[in-house]
């Protein structure tokens, strides 16, 4: 125990959660008598001065965040127990803690950037599901302005949380379903969708599924209204909602896949037709997933699409393959579109894609054009593009392969010497293939006379006359 502090600061920790009676509907506003701080405080404390000492020893790493957001996490999982007042002792005691050694952590180069979103979050769950007098309210908002300009943190959305709670009239006329209600007075906040999916996880865990819905539609999250209907079992009015309200692939993914699961796989798959042709991150997976679906209801045209969505995104070789399977007889017209598309993609990340399949579909010069702009002195693609264009196209293997080896060689990197031999090989294989034999015995000769004295080079050379 002596050697590991921070078990002893865990140990104490769980044994003031351990006690705290279960928390009430309503619970009265005694939030600092119910848990033991002291523990968490210590613990900060000693997260803080060991991180100095670290960063006092050179260490470039940070040193605090990932044990800070431990600790917070732990207030967390209060709040979401529904014990928000003991979740505001803990917030409480972390941040001011942190605020008591600031000035120290600024002289280090320290900052509050990593955790100040994480404890806002923290403290904006914590004051959502507390209850507390209103001069408890006055004091803790107070300590949050004060703290968040000690520690140039910006604490808005908790603020902001603190004024408004759950009684705050717009919210109120916007969860019973008043569409004319206005959350926002003026210009809607930056975070103000943190802030409703907060709310929307409070009233979840509450079954209070109407209020969810309401306040769902309201604050525009249509993938948590969509959902959330779903997963009621309200499958038509959430299929009719999508048809309005739909705007991004993520959207629609996310109600696929619970519609999937609830086995709705017709209606799952109706949402995919709509859902991968809009915008977003997920359009790769989403359109690979809604392939997958379509060909587990044997609806091929609906396969095919999805794969060559998927693929143009991100090609592969495999992809390739199985939309050839989908195509059947319009593979020809298919293909045709498929190779345009690595032709004028940017071969970020898909070169190999692109190698494999201009190799597999005989398209020598394609291929040539993908990776001669490689300067990678061991490229495996370039290889293999230089093997399937010896008899197509011997000059260019000879050009570029003389390209690859002759620095090597003219700058002594002794270190990549059988890379040269390697690249040195294609050049022979090229020559003999044209049938000049001759020009290769000169071309090594030359070659020999240049760098005879380098050793190591004329040893690997032995390799040429295999």
């Amino acid at each position: 125990m002596e050697n590991r502090p921070e078990l002893i600061d865990d140990i104490d920790e769980f044994v003031s959660l351990i006690d705290l009676p279960k928390p009430q509907t309503k619970q009265p506003s005694t939030r600092q008598s119910k848990i033991d701080t002291s523990p968490f405080r210590s613990h900060v404390k000693r997260i803080l001065r060991d991180g100095l000492k670290e960063l006092e020893y050179g260490s470039e790493e940070d040193p605090f965040t990932d044990d800070l957001l431990a600790v917070i996490e732990k207030a967390r999982e209060l709040a979401e127990n529904g014990d928000g007042n003991n979740a505001i002792a803990i917030l409480e005691t972390i941040t001011e803690t942190y605020a008591q050694e600031w000035d120290e952590l600024l002289d280090y180069g320290g900052d509050s950037y990593s955790i100040a979103e994480p404890l806002d979050s923290a403290w904006t769950e914590a004051i959502l599901c507390a209850e507390m007098s209103t001069g408890e309210i006055v004091d803790l908002q107070l300590m949050l302005e004060s703290w968040q300009d000690e520690i140039s943190a910006d604490f808005s959305m908790s603020l902001e949380a603190l004024r408004q709670g759950w009684d705050y009239e717009p919210l109120q006329q916007i969860m019973q379903g008043d569409d004319t209600a206005e959350l926002w007075e003026n210009e809607r906040p930056s975070f103000a969708d943190d802030l409703a999916l907060i709310r929307l996880q409070i009233l979840e865990r509450q079954n209070r599924y109407t209020e969810y819905l309401n306040l769902a539609l309201a604050e525009e999250m249509t993938l948590q209204y969509l959902t959330q209907l779903a997963a009621l079992g309200r499958v038509e009015e959430a299929m009719s909602a999508a048809k309005i309200l739909m705007e991004r692939a993520e959207e629609g993914f996310a109600l696929a896949k619970i519609l999937r699961e609830d086995g709705y796989l017709v209606e799952a798959l109706e949402i995919c037709l709509a859902g991968i042709n809009l915008t977003g991150n997920c359009l790769y997976e989403f359109a690979t997933w809604t392939s997958n679906l379509a060909q587990g209801l044997e609806d091929n045209a609906t396969a095919l699409t999805a794969s060559i969505i998927a693929f143009k995104i991100r090609p592969s070789f495999r992809d390739y393959g199985k939309i050839q399977d989908y195509a059947g007889e319009t593979w020809l017209t298919v293909k045709q579109d498929l190779l345009q598309t690595l032709r004028e993609q940017p071969d970020w990340g898909i070169k190999e894609a692109q190698v494999d399949i201009f190799l597999h579909e005989g398209l020598i010069d394609d291929a040539i054009k993908t990776v001669e702009r490689d300067s990678y002195y061991a490229s495996e693609l370039v290889h293999r593009v230089m093997d399937a264009a010896v008899s197509h196209r011997p000059d260019w293997v000879i050009d570029d392969a003389r390209r690859r080896a002759e620095p090597i060689m003219e700058q002594g990197k002794a270190d990549r010497y059988d890379a040269a031999v390697n690249w040195l090989k294609k050049v022979k294989a090229a020559y003999l293939h044209l049938g000049q034999k001759a020009e290769w015995s000169a071309y090594r000769s030359q070659l020999e006379a240049a760098h005879g004295r380098k050793r190591k080079l004329m040893e690997l050379f032995k390799e040429l006359n295999k």
